[in-house]
């Protein structure tokens, strides 16, 4: 096993340990259906389907191996999710959110907001590839050129913009519409909600939120 695997072996490891250890009452064995399991945090819901993987020679029940779950950039959609879920104080309800998900992770304290972290369900709403999201401010997708930034559909987006400015600002959520774009040319409305989350223990520790989770969905099927 190279390092890399190796190290998120441990991560799972670690967090499977958690999990058996705090959200054993969260987990509820009715109405299951095909093997997967649902497991709720403070009303965040994360779906995932029993796979297996052999530890140490010993073939183990796991439930969070799960395709593009962990990424070696250091942020994954898991952590997110936890992180999400178990915010104190939460002002917007999520409903279900799982691992398919449209959602990005912009790092706050860098200058612009630059998205750090994108879930592949993210590339397939916008046409986009992680390659050409990933060190961009989310603005990008106001604009229908190729995501080239333009006043394009500023208007429409002015006042949903303020109100993004004025809750990262204050380090507090947010859902808002905005008119987006995607590769295609394709304009559709975007129900965003960024939730601001702590990563790292020296983050934790302190309280203080450097990254920002944003959340995409179809308005027609509100989160909350």
């Amino acid at each position: 096993m190279d390092p890399e695997h190796h190290e998120q072996m441990q991560r799972l490891q670690q967090y499977r340990r958690s999990v058996a250890g705090q959200s054993k009452p969260a987990i509820s064995s009715s109405g299951l259906a095909g093997g997967s399991r649902e497991a709720s945090s403070q009303g965040l819901q994360i779906r995932y389907t029993p796979g297996r993987s052999s530890v140490e020679g010993e073939p183990v029940h796991d439930p969070l191996i799960y395709p593009g779950l962990y990424a070696p950039s250091g942020f994954d959609m898991m952590g997110i999710l936890v992180r999400v879920g178990t915010r104190p104080n939460p002002i917007i309800s999520l409903g279900n959110v799982d691992s398919s998900a449209p959602l990005v992770l912009c790092d706050a304290a860098m200058p612009d907001c630059p998205i750090v972290y994108c879930s592949e369900p993210f590339e397939t709403l916008t046409g986009y590839l992680s390659s050409e999201i990933l060190g961009r401010n989310c603005r990008f997708l106001q604009s229908p050129y190729a995501g080239r930034e333009t006043t394009v559909g500023s208007d429409v987006n002015r006042e949903a913009r303020a109100v993004l400015r004025e809750k990262i600002a204050r380090g507090e959520e947010a859902q808002v519409r905005l008119v987006n774009y995607k590769k295609s040319g394709e304009r559709f409305v975007n129900l965003v909600t960024i939730v601001p989350i702590s990563w790292g223990e020296g983050e934790q520790s302190t309280g203080y939120k450097r990254y920002i989770v944003g959340f995409q969905a179809d308005p027609n099927m509100a989160l909350s």
